[in-house]
């Protein structure tokens, strides 16, 4: 159907009916009440604290943006229903409480915050900057995919740092202490001495041979565990700044120009880093003024008396270029001389002299000693940003852009654009092909969710990548998930019950073992009945993986008192071990180590971390929080 209205639009006299249809749709909506949702009668509120409300379309954009990050930090794809099955619903929304709880405790303080502040703190955070320079175009990015304009941004950004204010003034002074340091050190860096036992499944016998009755059985107790997956059947279209990198030549300076940039970042060891000083006046004529004054033979430090500021008030403190946000700033500071009086500068405020009290020249690896390293980097770098690669690259999107407004499937227009397609015959939602083989998907976990997010037919738009290309996909069948019979399966039932049936056996068989242990017997007594050889693991510790024991036989190791036996399933997954613990050592401590790992900065954050949770808690309780669970599941696509 949307192929159709697109082939429609495309012509002068189908977008004169389409117009006219879509007109008389509006009419019908406005009479038979659908109208009210342009006038704010449907409730569209999920939550709401005190009197601060929470939008259905915000909660929704701050799911999916958590989501999105969480694929990518993964490297596999997450649905919605699994991410609420793992709680990131509830996570979300008690987050988007606690916030909405502060920020109206921060008003009703009549707290505030310096707007240069807030974009400073945009400016210089790591996650807008490339190359230690603040990138427009990454905020963009980031904008663009979490659907929020520059305005809202900055007011959820503003919210942000006024509440790290208030934060600040209720538990910023916190510190650790060194007896929870000690407890801490005790638990993490025991090390125990283990004598071990690992009894293979085979040191028990075999089961009987199961009979129907127990096959069906089995197998209808664990259906779900032979379900199939949903898959699904795609074509794709993928473009990259790489289709057309033959011919594409790295000169020197763009080598050279693209190595300035990372040391200017840091990458190659310190960049030059500078203290100055700014005196900010209302008007370009007053800066001008002063300047000329110490110029004649006053002095920067009578200016700063006379504007009654201390040194402290106007030092911006030793930086790099990369940590200066305001061009103009970082172009004054970098251009002067030391003890030198710099012209006006233009500010967002007014206008600024800079005086520099000192320079730390640059240490950084000379350029021929890294060129090795970035040769690859800055051919990646240029693709990027070549404008005859850009031109070619858009050229290909028109064309296949053009076949699909004239309806074509994706199949013909990569035909047309000289491309070719990637046909992608079963794919399930964890990238897999329906049985457990890796599919090589371009574009990874983002193509898997956009894939299940459509369906046959459907018209999509394409997804953009990091590096300017695009993705385009199309869904062509869907093989929905089944129950598989008992035939299907008959085999594989079969094995697994002989498997569950032998490990329980044996789990009795270690059961016996650790009690005929604790009532004296001797563990080299036991392995030598079983024809196997006692091992000793010295220096283990909690949260420690040993290659015999796994995590697992480590956890058991450590839940007793020296002496005591324990059984374990071990690294291999089948076979179970004895454990007795030996001998058990501890280092003294030390708080100068502590002091260094950021052990008492990450207590005295927890204790932070929990007065506030407390705090907000009785905030809530104080304003009244309801939670709209049906707006809830609708803002997430959900059914109630």
């Amino acid at each position: 159907m949307l192929n159709a209205i697109r082939v429609a639009s495309s012509k002068w006299l189908g977008r004169l009916v389409l117009t006219v249809i879509m007109g008389f749709l509006i009419i019908s909506f406005a009479i038979w009440g659908i109208g009210d949702i342009f006038k704010g009668g449907i409730n569209r509120t999920v939550a709401t604290v005190g009197s601060t409300k929470i939008s259905a379309d915000d909660f929704r954009a701050s799911f999916n943006t958590e989501l999105r990050r969480i694929q990518q930090q993964s490297r596999r794809p997450i649905t919605t229903e699994d991410a609420r099955a793992f709680g990131l619903d509830r996570l979300l929304i008690n987050r988007s409480i606690d916030e909405a709880a502060l920020n109206q405790k921060v008003r009703d303080l009549g707290l505030a915050v310096d707007q240069a502040l807030v974009v400073r703190s945009v400016t210089e955070s790591p996650e807008f900057r490339v190359a230690g320079q603040f990138d427009r175009n990454r905020l963009a990015d980031a904008l663009q995919q979490a659907g929020l304009s520059e305005q809202a941004f900055l007011k959820q950004q503003a919210d942000l740092v006024v509440r790290m204010q208030l934060m600040n003034g209720l538990v910023g002074g916190m510190t650790s202490s060194e007896t929870l340091q000690r407890a801490i050190h005790q638990y993490r860096d025991e090390e125990r001495t283990l004598d071990v036992v690992v009894v293979p499944v085979d040191k028990v016998a075999a089961p009987a041979e199961p009979d129907a009755a127990a096959l069906t059985t089995f197998f209808e107790e664990r259906k779900a565990e032979f379900r199939t997956v949903e898959t699904r059947k795609a074509t794709l279209i993928v473009t990259s700044p790489n289709d057309f990198a033959a011919g594409l030549t790295v000169t020197e300076a763009d080598l050279k120009a693209y190595y300035d940039r990372l040391v200017v970042s840091g990458r190659f060891g310190s960049p030059e880093k500078r203290q100055a000083q700014r005196v900010l006046f209302d008007t370009e004529a007053e800066a001008k003024a002063a300047a000329e004054k110490v110029t004649a033979g006053g002095t920067f430090e009578a200016l700063l008396a006379e504007k009654k500021l201390s040194a402290s008030d106007v030092d911006l403190g030793l930086k790099a270029a990369g940590e200066i946000g305001d061009a103009a700033l970082r172009a004054a500071i970098f251009g002067a001389e030391a003890g030198k009086i710099s012209a006006p500068v233009k500010d967002p405020f007014g206008f600024v002299l800079v005086r520099v009290l000192k320079i730390e020249p640059a240490k950084v690896t000379p350029f021929d000693v890294a060129r090795p390293q970035i040769e690859g980097e800055a051919r990646a770098d240029k693709l990027t940003r070549d404008p005859t690669i850009r031109g070619k690259l858009e050229a290909v999107t028109k064309k296949i852009e053009e076949q699909r407004i004239a309806g074509k499937s994706l199949a013909e227009a990569a035909v047309a654009a000289g491309v070719p397609t990637v046909a992608i015959a079963a794919v399930d939602r964890q990238g897999n092909d329906g049985t457990g083989n890796r599919v090589a998907l371009p574009g990874g976990a983002d193509v898997i969710n956009a894939l299940f997010a459509s369906d046959i037919g459907l018209d999509n738009e394409p997804l953009q990548q990091r590096d300017g290309g695009s993705i385009w996909f199309e869904v062509n069948g869907v093989e929905p998930a089944r129950d598989k019979s008992f035939d299907e399966v008959k085999a594989d039932v079969k094995t697994r019950l002989i498997a569950e049936l032998r490990d329980k056996a044996l789990s009795e068989k270690m059961t016996g073992y650790v009690k005929k242990i604790e009532e004296g017997g001797s563990l080299t007594l036991i392995a030598s009945e079983l024809g196997l050889t006692v091992q000793r693991i010295p220096g283990v510790k909690r949260g420690g993986r040993d290659a015999v024991l796994g995590q697992a036989g480590v956890e058991r190791a450590f839940a007793g008192a020296i002496g005591k036996p324990v059984s374990a399933l071990v690294a291999d997954g089948t076979s179970r071990a004895l454990i007795v613990p030996v001998t058990a050592t501890l280092t003294p401590y030390d708080a100068a180590l502590d002091e260094k790992s950021g052990l008492p900065r990450q207590i005295a954050q927890g204790f932070s971390e929990d007065i506030m949770a407390q705090y907000t808690a009785g905030l809530k309780k104080q304003m009244g929080v309801t939670i709209n669970q049906a707006i809830l599941n609708q803002a997430l696509g959900q059914n109630n």
